[in-house]
């Protein structure tokens, strides 16, 4: 199950909204206050997850983001078992992934992460994988986005705002980001230059530690910097990643000679990572064909052997053919029932041949043993829309979202859901909520407006109209910060 958010612009509005807010910011003081270690006088814990979560709003409503239950699954347990090794976490991170074959990851205010999908097709090993989000990880931790805004301390507002835009802009669209940088002030743009590579050596000495502690081979970080710097070295055009990322030797060997100080994991299980980049490399970016996926399965290594399996399994699904694809998948699920890589898979063949009963029972049976695991529910939702059971949907749904209220895609199923039962007043409610996360507040509003003139009790009715009074006192602190 899988539903990709397609990209409609990548423009300098991504970042407006976010400049605005940060210009008020600044205009509201004579002069910022002196930098402390984790940017507290410059910016509140509290006010960075309020232009995260605006940030965030713009990227769903611009970026190609890969609404998949099964990547988003093992991404954030990858992120989390990171986070959990380290210091000075201030707030819960989020994960997500954009689907872009360049090689790039990036980090903004109150937490968020994204990582492109081109970069795990990139990546040899996990060990490579976490070194990326660990220094990610870093950046957030200490808050390197908003202390760069300390540095600039003497600049005036309009270019403070200018920089951190264009800082903004470079972590979507690299290009983008560069060349608003360049119509800044020079000193300044060097200043910023500086304060970037300051927090780049910060965040590989943080990040590899946080690496090593959560058990992943700390050699991953230098190698995969190290390969990319030797692959791009004459390249007219470098990857997003290095532009954002700029590596150099010495920075490279001084994180090398760190990594050869820590200790090293003996064995360790990399058969999600494995699952997880061909379902990337197949579906995704289309980079894989059946001859590449066959061999993979001739592969010495057992966890190549079965990615290459289960990717050919999502190939022949994906041109029509579920019958090959059920046979192809079948020794995988034999040997690990419950993995949800494979449930996943299985449930969309089991729809495809319209064996809704078969796709219910096995996940029902998955739901008991995981009720809050995301891709088990979701492929549960959805196989009960596929059934005509819309009822069943609905609750498997409503149960997750109290948990999880801001999963757009089990928000799309739910809505999907009630349009079947002829609900319309609740259909409205979560378009609602679709809408606002996508930063369409007007949207919203009108939805709860249908949703009001739908329902049938004025207890009902009140409860909406509380929340349209709610959205628009959200708009309206947002137009004052503007």
């Amino acid at each position: 199950m899988v539903v990709i958010m397609q990209l409609s612009r990548i423009t300098v509005m991504l970042a407006a909204v976010l400049l605005s807010l940060m210009l008020a910011s600044a205009s509201a003081q004579n002069r910022l206050p002196e930098i402390g270690t984790t940017g507290a006088s410059i910016m509140s814990i509290e006010k960075e997850q309020t232009f995260g979560d605006l940030y965030m709003r713009q990227v769903r409503a611009t970026a190609p983001i890969a609404a998949d239950p099964v990547l988003e699954e093992y991404l954030k347990d990858l992120g989390n078992r990171l986070v959990r090794e380290a210091d000075d976490v201030r707030f819960p991170f989020s994960f997500f992934w954009v689907n872009q074959d360049q090689i790039n990851a990036f980090a903004f205010f109150g937490g968020y992460i994204g990582i492109n999908t081109g970069l795990i097709a990139e990546t040899r090993s996990e060990s490579e994988l976490a070194s990326v989000i660990a220094h990610e990880v870093a950046h957030v931790s200490q808050r390197h986005l908003v202390r760069n805004m300390g540095s600039m301390q003497n600049s005036g507002p309009a270019t403070i705002a200018a920089v951190i835009g264009s800082l903004l802009l470079s972590m979507v669209s690299p290009d983008l980001g560069m060349a608003a940088m360049s119509g800044t002030l020079a000193g300044v743009k060097q200043v910023g230059i500086n304060y970037t590579r300051m927090y780049e050596q910060e965040a590989d000495r943080i990040g590899l530690t946080m690496l090593a502690r959560a058990g992943f081979d700390p050699q991953g970080a230098p190698d995969f910097f190290g390969r990319m710097a030797e692959k791009y070295r004459y390249a007219s055009k470098m990857p997003a990643m290095l532009q954002t990322h700029p590596v150099s030797e010495a920075r490279i060997a001084d994180t090398r000679q760190r990594a050869e100080q820590m200790p090293r994991p003996l064995i360790r299980d990399e058969s999600r990572y494995w699952l997880a980049k061909y379902r990337v490399q197949t579906r995704h970016l289309k980079q894989l064909n059946q001859a590449a996926l066959t061999n993979a399965m001739a592969n010495s290594n057992s966890d190549i052997a079965n990615a290459g399996r289960y990717g050919l399994a999502i190939l022949l699904l994906d041109q029509s053919q579920p019958e090959q694809a059920l046979t192809t998948l079948a020794p995988l699920l034999r040997r690990d029932p419950m993995n949800a890589f494979y449930l996943d898979v299985q449930t969309d063949i089991l729809l495809a041949l319209k064996r809704y009963d078969e796709a219910l029972a096995m996940l029902e049976k998955a739901y008991i043993r995981e009720p809050n695991e995301q891709t088990i529910t979701l492929n549960f939702a959805n196989a009960a829309l596929e059934a005509g059971k819309p009822d069943l949907s609905i609750n498997l749904l409503r149960d997750y979202l109290s948990r999880d209220d801001d999963n757009v895609l089990a928000i799309d199923l739910i809505i999907n859901a009630y349009r079947r039962k002829g609900d319309s007043s609740s259909m409205f409610e979560y378009q609602s909520r679709l809408y606002a996360l996508h930063g369409g507040f007007d949207e919203a509003i009108n939805s709860l407006h249908r949703a009001h003139k739908q329902s049938s009790t004025e207890l009902e009715q009140r409860r909406l109209q509380a929340r349209v009074e709610q959205l628009m006192e959200q708009k309206r602190q947002l137009e004052q910060l503007r």
